[in-house]
């Protein structure tokens, strides 16, 4: 048995579940090993959410439209029911597919009894199923804060793909091409090194308006000679999202720019040096944001996060987080310096929690200034 099954199963006898049922599409794809699609959004041939329903035993089943019979073939789930959602020949009454297809696997495995749910995602169609539900979301957030063997590599490649785009990120930014011209060569980059079209988010902006105000998609801004970027990248490879985010000026950065990045980065390197087990979040958040505050700056966003199948997991790098740092956890370490005046600068790596300190994953350089036709 998968060891993310076998931690989901806890967290539903954690809350005296019968079963754990996932409607969120990374914990199906954590608990179940099936990667549900999501860049077009909600599939317009799906009569309900994906649904895993993994018991305290450990059974697994699976409920998915037909569009998804592919990836579902990767899944662990011992009962997997794909229901009619995409035709062209006759109409699907998609809800009534999916509610028999639910039967299906409820009849198949014996579910019933006490659910535990995620009430943020929780289909009203399967209300009736159980005696009543109680809330999984607290104790699922915590199996997955440390990540297994499995995992690891996963996490491993998808920060390799996101340090991909960061390089070419150095290479396609020149004088006179656009955020755009730029992106779509940073995406490809990080494709051709997953092997498939990934989902990705974050961030990329030129400018001193637009890196000052810190998040933003890419537009048809045209990049000048002197002006501040910032990249911030996070792909999902294999259902597992990578994160980075570098911050160059093109060309030579003048001095005001050069004391922004060296806050930002010298908080990052900080980080590095004090993340071990037992450090409370809320102390690292602090330490990060005074080291920033010295030089005379601040960042109006959290230090960081955890993440895994979803791009954003507890715990977060917030003042309000008085959990502490465990061996296996992969956080998202991102110090920022921001000053209108200037631009902004934020400097990121994914490091992985060890047993007596921490190291970087896939680390990419940062470097305050980018040459042209670098």
């Amino acid at each position: 048995m998968d060891e993310r099954l076998q931690r989901t199963a806890a967290a539903a006898k954690s809350v005296a579940a019968d079963w754990a049922v996932l409607t969120n599409f990374d914990s199906v794809c954590y608990a179940a090993g099936h990667v549900v699609p999501i860049e077009a959004g909600t599939s317009p041939f799906a009569g309900g959410p994906t649904t895993a329903f993994v018991g305290a035993d450990g059974t697994c089943g699976l409920v998915a439209a037909n569009v998804e019979g592919g990836a579902a073939n990767a899944s662990w789930a011992d009962k997997i029911v794909l229901y009619e959602g995409f035709t062209f020949d006759h109409p699907a009454d998609l809800g009534s597919n999916y509610a028999e297809a639910v039967t299906n696997v409820v009849h198949e495995l014996g579910i019933g009894g006490v659910a535990g749910i995620e009430p943020a995602s929780f289909p009203a169609q399967l209300t009736g199923t159980f005696d009543r539900t109680v809330d999984l979301t607290h104790p699922f957030q915590r199996a997955r804060a440390t990540k297994t063997d499995a995992e690891k590599v996963l996490m491993k490649r998808a920060a390799e793909a996101a340090a991909a785009g960061q390089r070419r990120f150095r290479t396609a930014t020149r004088d006179g091409r656009t955020e755009l011209d730029i992106f779509a060569d940073i995406r490809a980059a990080i494709e051709n090194f997953a092997g498939e079209r990934v989902a990705i988010t974050g961030d990329f902006l030129s400018g001193k308006e637009r890196t000052a105000g810190f998040t933003g998609w890419p537009i048809d801004r045209v990049v000048n000679d002197g002006d501040p970027l910032i990249s911030d990248l996070a792909p999902r490879v294999a259902g597992y999202w990578g994160d980075s985010c570098a911050a160059s000026v093109l060309g030579v950065p003048n001095e005001g720019y050069l004391k922004l990045f060296t806050a930002a980065k010298e908080a990052l390197d900080r980080a590095v040096e004090i993340m071990r087990p037992g450090v409370v979040i809320a102390d690292l958040d602090a330490q990060l944001r005074a080291h920033v505050a010295r030089a005379g700056y601040a960042y109006p966003h959290h230090s960081g996060h955890s993440l895994g199948t979803s791009v954003h997991e507890w715990p977060r790098l917030v003042p309000f987080e008085n959990a502490t740092l465990e061996p296996g956890m992969f956080l998202m370490v991102e110090p920022g310096a921001y000053d209108p005046a200037i631009g902004g600068v934020r400097t990121e790596w994914m490091i992985e929690i060890t047993t007596d300190g921490c190291r970087p994953v896939a680390p990419f350089e940062h470097l305050p200034g980018i040459s042209s036709g670098e």
